[in-house]
């Protein structure tokens, strides 16, 4: 038997992160070995996790993904704990439907897990057990293991909240106030991994440990996961001998994991480079995903001898596809400074948020990714704007139906080896793309 729950919030902004990394590395010094998860598609959460649990931490994503594919990740994947942090509100998703697709309700459903709830309980007396009682009858086909309360003033404020929930839900601990114990944050959210002083996951872990009842929490969430279904015996491999120069350092640090294993999968070789400090790989194509760039531009800049043996390597047909910091990247100037000049055009940071959510969107055209007429799914999140240079002829890949894109519902800058957009796809809701863009290189 092993033990797997989702982590889940009343609300965004409750704990669930805290709690999820604060419980990975305790979990591991009891001996566990723990895999963790994140609800939706967020790049930042999962990072921590990583860094956390030692190993990848795997987004499912019931709106990316299909229900197969998320099934198959999780029980691939699953280990002696299994701890899956949950996105916005428990029942918060992609469509105003309580508990629908998208929503950390939806994936507890499908992957037939109990859910632990994360209260603030800052603000709450006698009132938690009304708040807690709502969440837990809801939907009465929730498996609802019990609740973590978080934010608690001290010991008399703890005692009362477990007092008035006496007979409405089991509680697991109650975690103590404590603003030094805190990652900080900028306009994309949490910090990411690498920018996280280890010594604050330990604070973390240490809080939990002794705020959180873990014997019982593992008792309570104690289930048997199915073995995922075997692999075809051989997978084509119709790429081998590819090389693939990935963009990874602080600067482009967003990527699913399984966008690189995909591509590994199908015998391309994985190069990742530095684009801030290093020169350019000896590559048949090149991937860059999302991160900061707008953060970095000045080293970037600085990097004229890869900026100009990259553009180079494109002008002579290497097959490139950039995402969201990516495309960015690929313009002529990122707040004021030079980059790679694919395209006409800058990008520019705004104070207020530009587009965060799902995409849906079809294919306008052949592209390095589609072919015309392919509707798929992914999602955005940026504070950046691009502007096209006026006069200058801009060819777009893809008519979104749902998110913003680069403008008026379009996305994905392109031309015959190049392909630049705002939206993110995740491999497993997309591996046909990624294998059309390795046969590019032929």
């Amino acid at each position: 038997m092993s033990s797997a729950f989702v982590v889940a919030g009343t609300q965004s902004g409750v704990g669930k992160t805290t709690v999820s990394i604060g419980l990975i590395p305790a979990l591991r010094r009891r001996g566990y070995d723990v895999q963790p998860f994140k609800a939706g598609p967020d790049f930042i959460d999962t990072s921590l996790h990583t860094l956390a649990a030692g190993k990848p931490s795997r987004n499912l994503d019931t709106f990316m993904m299909s229900s197969s594919a998320v099934i198959q990740s999780f029980r691939k994947n699953a280990s002696e704990v299994n701890v899956v942090e949950g996105v916005m509100g428990l029942f918060d998703g992609a469509s105003a439907a309580a508990g629908g697709e998208g929503s950390t309700a939806h994936l507890a459903k499908l992957l037939n897990i109990p859910v632990v709830l994360v209260v603030d309980a800052s603000r709450l007396a006698g009132s938690v057990a009304a708040l807690v009682h709502g969440y837990k009858t809801f939907d009465p086909s929730l498996k609802f293991a019990g609740v973590i309360l978080n934010g608690v003033a001290g010991e008399r404020h703890g005692a009362l909240l477990e007092a008035s929930l006496k007979g409405v839900a089991r509680v697991f601990g109650a975690i103590p106030a404590d603003e030094s114990v805190k990652i900080p944050e900028r306009h994309l959210g949490l910090f990411m991994s690498h920018e996280v002083d280890r010594s604050l996951l330990n604070d973390f872990s240490k809080l939990i440990e002794k705020s959180i009842d873990m014997d019982t929490l593992l008792e309570a969430t104690e289930i048997e996961i199915q073995s995922a279904e075997p692999k075809p015996e051989s997978r084509l491999r119709a790429v081998d001998g590819v090389r693939v120069g990935v963009a990874m350092d602080k600067a482009f640090c967003f990527y699913y994991p399984e966008n690189l294993e995909i591509m590994r999968d199908l015998g391309a070789e994985i190069i990742t480079f530095s684009p801030i400090r290093d020169s350019l790989p000896d590559v048949d194509a090149f991937y860059i995903g999302g991160g900061y760039p707008e953060i970095y531009a000045p080293q970037l800049e600085e990097n004229a001898s890869l900026r100009e043996a990259f553009a180079d390597a494109i002008r002579h047909g290497s097959p490139l596809y950039a995402e969201c910091g990516g495309l960015l990247y690929c313009l002529e100037q990122l707040e004021g400074r030079a980059m790679l000049g694919l395209f006409k055009g800058s990008g520019k940071l705004t104070k207020r948020l530009q587009a965060v959510g799902y995409v849906d969107a079809v294919s306008m055209r052949d592209c390095l990714l589609f072919r015309k007429g392919v509707r798929f799914r992914g999602h955005e999140f940026h504070y950046s704007t691009v502007s096209v240079n006026a006069n200058t002829s801009v060819d777009f890949a893809y008519k979104l139906l749902k998110g913003r894109g680069i403008e008026s519902k379009r996305d994905g800058i392109c031309r015959d080896n190049v392909l630049a957009s705002y939206t993110h796809l995740h491999a497993l809701g997309n591996e046909k793309a990624f294998l059309r863009f390795l046969e590019a290189v032929r």
